[in-house]
């Protein structure tokens, strides 16, 4: 039988304290990190992370797993993965028994083809849209603003990842809503054209969750620490 997450870690916890634990040293470390992620939450944090170890702890290795967010940070309570890559969710349930970083905060834009000239509310309200659902979620913080609104939106796709989305957009009347940041990066490659949204939206914000206990040896620690002093030049 699977142990509650809290008892699985508080074990994996004594364990670590009653085991001796060698000195860590990042550069010639070669342990390896369980991450929980999702596509989109990946390319926020790992192309900045794998930049930087290259010259800090080369030799340092991840295993990614696409969990969603309810399972990810259940894994993470239990010490089955070190860290788990989220962003801001309607209605999250406090974790006292987790830490969590700030690493990215990010309006949202519309994407559309490039055809499109323009994109008042009326125009947002008469399109269909395509959603990106990484962990099946039911309704996003749009769909929660249009709602306070008095309006909804027409949601013809619905789908969990990221890597398809701007090419269905480029090739159809389809809208979608997602963080300017990666919307531009985009732009290129898609061919997409980006636009305003016409109307206010709480911001899009990345945050890497690790557990207090469980998370407070050798690499893990050094890179939740890591992580910390990076984030702060990027004014979270």
């Amino acid at each position: 039988m699977r142990l509650a997450p809290s008892i699985s870690s508080a074990l994996k916890f004594l364990n670590q304290e009653l085991t001796p634990q060698p000195k860590f040293v990042a550069s010639a470390s070669t342990d390896c990190l369980q991450i929980a992620i999702t596509d989109f939450t990946a390319q926020c944090v790992f192309p900045t992370l794998m930049s930087r170890l290259h010259h800090q702890a080369p030799g340092l290795r991840f295993e990614l797993r696409y969990l969603p967010h309810s399972p990810a940070l259940t894994e993470l309570l239990a010490g089955e993965v070190d860290l788990a890559l989220g962003f801001s969710a309607l209605n999250e349930a406090e974790h006292p028994e987790l830490d969590e970083i700030r690493w990215l905060q990010d309006d949202y834009v519309a994407m559309s083809n490039e055809r499109r000239n323009r994109l008042t509310l009326a125009d947002y309200l008469a399109a269909q849209h395509l959603v990106v659902t990484p962990w099946n979620e039911s309704q996003g913080v749009l769909d929660v603003q249009l709602a306070k609104m008095g309006f909804t939106r027409h949601i013809t796709i619905k789908t969990p990842s990221m890597l398809s989305a701007p090419f269905i957009i480029a090739q159809s009347e389809l809208l979608m809503a997602m963080p300017r940041s990666a919307a531009e990066k985009m732009l290129a490659t898609a061919g997409v054209k980006i636009f305003e949204l016409p109307f206010e939206v709480p911001p899009f914000e990345v945050k890497i969750y690790s557990h207090k206990r469980s998370g407070q040896r050798g690499a893990s620690q050094w890179l939740k620490d890591t992580l910390r002093e990076w984030a702060a030049p990027e004014g979270i």
